[in-house]
């Protein structure tokens, strides 16, 4: 497994904070205050457009497991907001 990297995630946007992995973590940094979204597309598609589209995301982080390489997109809707990535 890579180091850890951190990204910052605009807010009201969708970031892709990981690309063509298979198995990993996403972990909230930034909690002061704001709500983040997460959703994923195959490696290749078109990145999401629409808040709708995410699901909540949970300060436990998510867990990337595919057989498939995906990318990985997180929203934050309240604050801008920094997470961990451990792909």
């Amino acid at each position: 497994m890579a180091n850890p990297v951190t990204v910052s995630c605009s807010l009201n946007a969708w970031t892709k904070v990981a690309t063509n992995v298979q198995i990993g973590n996403v972990w909230i940094l930034s909690t002061n205050p704001t709500e983040y979204l997460h959703t994923y597309r195959l490696t290749a598609q078109a990145a999401p457009t629409d808040k709708s589209e995410g699901a909540l995301f949970t300060r436990n982080g998510i867990g990337i497991n595919s057989s498939v390489g995906i990318d990985v997109y997180i929203y934050p809707t309240v604050t801008a907001g920094l997470v961990r990535v451990d792909v």
